[in-house]
């Protein structure tokens, strides 16, 4: 196993990847108080520029070995409920841009952390997938 120390903004912002969240996982179950931590933990960082701060591991296995696909799909095997809060922040933050004439940070949000925008693959637009 091998362990790599990543800026989550860069890991979730990286083109052509889709981070799948398998059957096995158990169901998203966050509620408003762990949620308003990560949140308040994610704003506190970022009042702080050059600041870091580690959200715990996301633990995945990468599937391109065995899969022929132009999208690099990650089984996410732990951190499924904070990668999932994560994704919906960004939802709720595209949403607002939307309603608050900022269209062109709506696109921006949308095309690198929610979606694939250049996939021809249907099942690989989505950033985060659920498994079936």
């Amino acid at each position: 196993m091998k362990a790599n120390e990543t800026a989550l903004n860069s890991f979730l912002s990286e083109a052509k990847t889709q981070f799948i969240i398998p059957v096995y996982q158990r169901n998203y179950d966050w509620t408003e108080d762990q949620c308003r931590q990560l949140f308040d933990d994610i704003l506190e960082v970022g009042r702080k520029p050059g600041n870091t701060h580690f959200i715990g591991s996301i633990v995945f296995i990468h599937e391109g070995v065995y899969i022929s696909s132009e999208v690099k799909q990650f089984v996410v095997i732990d951190g499924q409920q904070r990668l999932t809060t994560i994704s919906l922040l960004f939802l709720a933050l595209h949403k607002f841009a939307l309603e608050n004439d900022m269209e062109d940070k709506a696109h921006e949000i949308s095309e690198t952390y929610l979606i694939n925008k250049f996939v021809k693959e249907e099942s690989s637009k989505l950033k985060l997938k659920q498994s079936d």
